[in-house]
């Protein structure tokens, strides 16, 4: 069984010293903003969701603001070592787009 608590802490550990998996720093900077604002959901919380259906290692994650909708962008590799690119809405943790990523 996967612990999404401990993958949440290690993105947010690698989000504040790593490169390249995780949000850019400025788009750290940004959710933060926005999370506070009480604007979208933590992080945190949609990489728990997403790991209820779609079980395995985040490689990346991404927040995208197109007009007026914000996005989390993840990266999953799952347990068949497919990987999956999900598209949640920000503010409500609705999926709105899921599909396999054949580029890895």
């Amino acid at each position: 069984m996967i612990d999404f608590t401990k993958i949440a802490l290690l993105v947010l550990i690698f989000m504040m010293f790593g490169e390249g998996t995780c949000l850019a720093a400025n788009d750290h900077d940004r959710a933060k903003q926005l999370k506070e604002a009480g604007d979208i959901l933590p992080l945190e919380e949609i990489i728990e969701k997403a790991g209820r259906e779609y079980p395995g290692r985040v490689l990346e994650t991404e927040i995208e603001e197109n007009n007026d909708q914000i996005i989390y962008e993840l990266e999953i590799l799952d347990e068949k070592g497919i990987v999956w690119e999900l598209k949640f809405d920000a503010r409500s943790g609705k999926l709105l787009k899921r599909k396999e990523d054949r580029s890895h």
